[in-house]
């Protein structure tokens, strides 16, 4: 797998040339998210500026192993798992390892929270509202999520 080309700019407003796939799609100098401990369940990602409404936070779909359904199922034989996220019954994206991607990082909320970010049909993490500095970004899963 190739990493991107990081879609931030230069203090000199020029692109940045960096690859990336831990933070894509923005290189560590240009991501607005950080891993840090989270009170929900033991890390999480958080703005570490603030993210407006509609921000790109990060990709699913990069830095992630991609399963298929056998091989999800001889990784995780219960059937369950915490950082993956399958947008279909044929595709599962595993992103246990933080060090190749933050995606996996970002914890839904909990029973009674709103989420503040989804994952698109694409594997993008889209900010559905602003989101403060400091605030933990929270995705739902979908149906198939399960602790």
């Amino acid at each position: 797998m190739v990493c991107p080309v990081c879609n931030g700019k230069t203090k000199n407003n020029q692109p940045c040339k960096r690859r990336t796939c831990k933070f894509a799609p923005k290189c560590h100098d240009h991501t607005k998210v950080e891993v840090k401990p989270s009170t929900i369940a033991g890390r999480g990602l958080f703005a570490r500026a603030p993210i407006r409404k509609t921000e790109i936070v990060g990709n699913y779909t990069v830095g992630t192993q991609k399963l298929t359904p056998a091989q999800f199922l001889t990784k995780y034989p219960s059937g369950r798992a915490t950082h993956v996220w399958a947008p279909n019954k044929s595709v599962y994206y595993d992103a246990l390892n933080a060090s190749k991607s933050v995606a996996g990082m970002a914890n839904r909320a909990p029973r009674g929270g709103r989420n503040n970010a989804k994952i698109t049909g694409g594997g993008k993490i889209k900010a559905l509202a602003q989101i403060p500095q400091g605030r933990e970004v929270l995705v739902g899963y979908g149906a198939g999520y399960r602790l």
